[in-house]
């Protein structure tokens, strides 16, 4: 059976929890204004309002990079704000409008606001609605039900802006953070190998290695990747631009879940070097000088498979690494008791478990099922497809 579209799930539930991204490009800018300005033309052609303010407002609200960002702000926004001026329009209407009046209807709304199922940005919106028709105070039927035509107006210009001329997809920005995400893992390697049995380095018990504070960081990056990717997908959802680019973000989130399983067996490598090495005790069975190179040549094979995929060369490298591990590992247990090289074989098992991994390459599901099932909080057992496992992924970051 074919896998599912990895947006094919993103729908009501999260367009409702939809953020703003910011306004980005001077494009985007150009786009916000120019509907705007025309919301506030069509406003003031046909709104029975006295001060249609709502229409134009809303559209600045709710356009957005994005058809499904779009789509998602608006159902926040006319939720809230429909919502906030039908329930404000009442209350100004039998209520005057003095301090405790005000003081009522903002707590009572940020207490309905806090219970709808969106997104703070569609939370917000009804407390200000409330504050604005406050601030305009009651008037007749027909003007208080043109307020809520309003927002409904200027939403569907808002909406219009991003249908008539679809923005980019941002596919290829995702493709890159994932691919620097990659960059940095291997990176990660590296330091580590190079940060193990330097012959002026002996660290108190407490004490951890430099690279510790690298592999730290490294899961700072998970976000910036999460969001991006996120970004990525949305900006797919319901554009006509992006139909030859659905195999491509698949790609991208199967990279992106092995970046991620890759990053977590990398710094458990980090963790389990600096324990081991450099370290006023018993030298380990292991000499840091071989692991090194088997960690360098490791970062080698991630280069080699993040760029080009699983080919010859790449197996080829991938098979001579297996071969230097066994032959690490022989030479580290023969004629040793089992205490001794315990800690010692348990490195070059990560060393092995990376190189699985990397061996594999990102186009492969059953080397990291299990892992990538056990980050996103399922069962291990469970086969989830790609786009499954970016978006429980995401939810977690």
């Amino acid at each position: 059976m074919p896998d599912r579209s990895i947006t094919a799930d993103l729908g009501l539930t999260e367009a409702l929890q939809a953020r703003t991204r910011g306004f980005g490009s001077f494009t985007m800018l150009l786009r916000v204004a120019i509907a705007t300005t025309v919301s506030y033309l069509v406003a003031q052609r046909f709104s029975q309002s006295v001060l249609p303010i709502f229409a134009p407002a809303t559209t600045l609200l709710v356009v957005q990079s994005s058809a499904f960002s779009t789509l998602g702000m608006l159902a926040q926004r006319v939720l809230g704000t429909g919502l906030g001026v039908a329930a404000a329009t009442l209350y100004v209407t039998y209520v005057p409008v003095t301090w405790w009046s005000v003081f009522l209807a903002v707590m009572a709304a940020l207490l309905v606001s806090r219970a709808l199922p969106v997104g703070l940005v569609g939370q917000l919106q009804l407390p200000v609605a409330v504050v604005f028709v406050l601030a305009l105070g009651p008037g007749d039927l027909t003007t208080d039900l043109w307020r809520v035509a309003d927002v409904v107006i200027g939403g569907i210009i808002g909406v219009l802006a991003v249908f008539v001329a679809p923005p980019r997809p941002k596919v290829a920005e995702a493709r890159a953070a994932v691919d620097a995400y990659l960059v940095d893992i291997a990176a990660l390697i590296r330091t580590v190998a190079d940060g193990i049995g330097r012959p002026d380095l002996v660290l108190p018990p407490r004490a951890r290695h430099p690279f510790i504070g690298d592999a730290r960081a490294l899961l700072g990056h998970v976000g910036t990747v999460s969001e991006a990717v996120a970004e990525g997908m949305e900006s797919v959802r319901f554009n006509p631009r992006a139909r030859s680019l659905q195999g491509e973000l698949e790609d991208v989130a199967k990279r992106r879940l092995w970046a991620t399983v890759l990053a977590t067996q990398a710094r458990a490598l980090a963790g389990s070097a600096d324990r081991l090495y450099d370290r006023d005790s018993t030298p380990p069975a292991l000499p840091a000088a071989t692991l090194a190179a088997l960690m360098h040549d490791l970062a080698d094979l991630l280069d080699r498979v993040a760029a080009d995929g699983v080919d010859a060369q790449s197996e080829a490298a991938n098979q001579a690494l297996a071969d230097r591990l066994r032959g690490a590992v022989a030479a580290t247990t023969d004629h040793r008791e089992v205490v001794d090289v315990l800690d010692s074989v348990t490195v070059l098992g990560r060393v092995d478990q990376i190189r699985t991994l990397i061996g594999h390459g990102p186009w492969a599901e059953d080397p990291f099922d299990h892992d990538a099932n056990e980050l996103a909080g399922g069962d291990p057992e469970d086969a989830l497809s790609p786009g499954e496992r970016l978006r429980r992924l995401v939810r977690r970051d």
